[in-house]
């Protein structure tokens, strides 16, 4: 228990029932028992008042003699103004905070200060928070995060890789990622290789969130990787291979599956191993269709396309006669194949990820669909997936369905469950400047009443605050 902890507990307890713990040997600790006051319970407060302290600096008493550290470099954003910041003290705590964040962040502001130590903390508890907080800390809020190794996963200076931490390492790469692409890729030729496995992986996820056509330069890295003495690296290195139409690894699957579709022989090859094939025992037709499905699955769509010279109705057709239309939706859904998508979706209207993916007006009309009937299983598979904020049509559907189905609800379970997580998606995602739906009959129970007016409360709230970030009805 630190010191701090101890001083809380006392002051549960009571002075009269307790004595002021002993200081631990740590600078603050021992800075706080120089402190005394006539009273002990005066003494437990004053010395709480300067743990509260330094953590609201960001860092712990300099050892007698040390120089002070240097001041933070000037700031470079414009701090948030306060028609935006009062917001701030709503949002902490709740969903709506990466909101905030990410509205700020495309302002262009930063943070106010004061506000820096319970920002890192939250981000510290919820590491979603942490890249949506670092483009707007500013200056001070990164020089801050340094003095605290609670706050480490701030991206240190550039000058920093051999002696931060993984996460500092992921932090600092996605940072030069933003600002040259390039860079970032010879950052990964220069490290990746000599990192540890916990810091190829992170690194690895940090390109695979941020792949595109030009990271084709990478492929003799990842190439490399994928012989990797762990399994997790070796997967992620041939998911980004995968990803890469052009690779070496796709353009071998494109050629075993014309083979496999030709008749000719499957045995595995001397890449087999490297490319992550199944490692069949015999060569019977169980071990053909684990071939078929690896290969349907793990080869980019363009390649095989490409390769079997078809189309992607064709190669929909193809998968279907052997069975094998989950591995080819799963690897549309994969490298985002809109053209793949789109042939899917008539055999698999239902599938929720390549309606994501597919015509913007199949997935409408699906919406459309599961409103009329009503369906919360299926709307939260439609609703769920799509980032908000949703279009102003869609969310203004559903808080209307929502409205007419909560109205003789007297708790949640007699609405069900399924109508709950609807409403509290909604609150977050559906479009802020949608039009609220009729109010609830007279004879509404008082469980819709108050469940209606807090959803349509953090629509409110969500509404002020894209107006106050200059967002109007954008």
């Amino acid at each position: 228990m630190s010191h701090h902890d101890a001083l809380l507990a006392l002051a549960l307890v009571g002075t009269t029932r307790g004595t002021l713990p002993t200081p631990d040997p740590d600078p603050l600790a021992q800075a706080a028992a120089q402190i005394t006051r006539p009273d002990a319970e005066g003494t437990l407060l004053a010395r709480a008042a300067l743990h509260s302290l330094a953590h609201a600096a960001g860092r712990t008493p300099d050892p007698p003699g040390d120089p002070p550290p240097a001041p933070a470099p000037p700031e470079t954003l414009p701090e948030v103004p306060e028609r935006a910041a009062r917001h701030l003290s709503l949002v902490l705590g709740t969903p709506l905070l990466s909101e905030w964040l990410t509205l700020c962040a495309q302002a262009g502001w930063r943070v106010p200060p004061a506000r820096l130590p319970e920002l890192l903390d939250h981000a510290t508890r919820d590491s979603r928070l942490r890249p949506l907080l670092t483009p707007v800390l500013g200056e001070r809020g990164l020089w801050l995060a340094r003095f605290n190794p609670d706050w480490a996963f701030t991206p240190p200076d550039e000058d920093a890789w051999d002696t931060t931490t993984d996460a500092g390492r992921e932090a600092l790469w996605r940072r030069v990622r933003e600002r040259d692409p390039h860079a970032a890729r010879d950052l990964l030729r220069d490290h990746l290789s000599s990192e540890r496995a916990g810091s190829r992986k992170r690194l690895l996820g940090a390109l695979l969130d941020t792949l595109s056509d030009d990271d084709h330069s990478l492929e003799p890295l990842l190439d490399t990787l994928t012989t990797d003495r762990s399994d997790d690296v070796r997967t992620l290195a041939r998911t980004a291979l995968h990803r890469l139409s052009r690779s070496a690894q796709n353009a071998r699957n494109a050629a075993r599956l014309a083979a496999l579709l030709s008749g000719a022989p499957t045995a595995p090859d001397e890449h087999a191993t490297r490319d992550g094939l199944p490692d069949p025992t015999s060569q019977d037709a169980l071990s053909a269709a684990a071939l078929l499905e690896h290969l349907l699955e793990h080869t980019h769509p363009d390649t095989l396309l490409a390769a079997l010279n078809t189309t992607p109705a064709a190669l929909v057709d193809l998968a279907r006669k052997h069975d094998q239309l989950q591995p080819l939706a799963e690897n549309a859904v994969s490298t985002a194949h809109s053209a793949l998508a789109a042939a899917l979706l008539p055999e698999l209207p239902t599938h929720p990820f390549l309606l994501q993916i597919g015509p913007p007006e199949t997935l409408a009309a699906a919406q459309t669909q599961a409103l009329l009937d009503r369906d919360p299983d299926r709307l939260l598979a439609l609703f769920g997936p799509h980032p908000g904020p949703w279009p102003p049509d869609p969310s203004a559907a559903l808080l209307g369905t929502l409205r007419d189905t909560i109205g003789t609800a007297h708790y949640a379970a007699a609405w069900g469950y399924r109508w709950a997580q609807l409403a509290e998606l909604a609150a977050t995602h559906a479009h802020p400047h949608t039009p609220h739906p009729d109010p609830l009959p007279a004879d509404a129970t008082d469980y819709a009443h108050r469940t209606l007016t807090e959803l349509l409360g953090t629509l409110e709230l969500r509404k002020q605050m894209w107006t106050d970030f200059g967002k109007g009805r954008g």
